[in-house]
């Protein structure tokens, strides 16, 4: 390379090494909520070679966290999983909508184990809409089948990967 070329690179190059990066530390909020859900659409089922398989069950409920300032919080899940019927075992995954009144959702995935048949324990991952845009959310849960509805106790936390700003 000329001189004339090279001398604006190098100049360049010496400002954005000493320039400072400036970025907010990012933030994680842990946090614990009670989910109850009731299933409004029971979805496909069938049973083969002692094994239940479920498709497209729908299920929703309420959300409940006295570690987050939120009211109006609802969950709705949509999922399939399958059940050994004589061990009592299996998985259950799907996709679920977080929605807090008026601020905005958290949308994600699920995946679980299935254990005497009604104990379930799993991770949960999602991503903020609305005010909650660019936040995450990832946690465990665990809960129990109780007559038709599924009481789950989730320990997560929120990742701001930008800061609180």
């Amino acid at each position: 390379m000329n001189k004339k070329i090279m001398m604006p690179f190098m100049i360049l190059l010496a400002f954005f090494a000493a320039a400072p990066l400036v970025a907010a530390p990012a933030v994680v909020v842990p946090y614990t909520a009670d989910v109850s859900l009731a299933v409004i659409d029971p979805g496909e089922s069938w049973t083969l070679g002692g094994i239940l398989h479920v498709r497209g069950l729908i299920a929703v409920g309420t959300f409940d966290s006295a570690d987050l300032d939120i009211s109006g919080a609802a969950m709705w899940k949509k999922l399939d999983y399958t059940l050994n019927t004589i061990t009592g075992q299996g998985t259950m995954h799907g996709i679920f909508v977080l929605t807090v009144d008026g601020a905005g959702s958290f949308e994600g995935s699920f995946r679980d184990r299935i254990t005497d048949s009604t104990h379930l324990a799993g991770t949960v991952v999602g991503q903020g809409t609305g005010a909650f845009a660019g936040v995450k959310t990832m946690g465990i849960w665990y809960g129990d089948i109780i007559d038709g509805t599924v009481e789950n106790v989730l320990e997560a936390q929120l990742l701001f990967p930008k800061g609180l700003g």
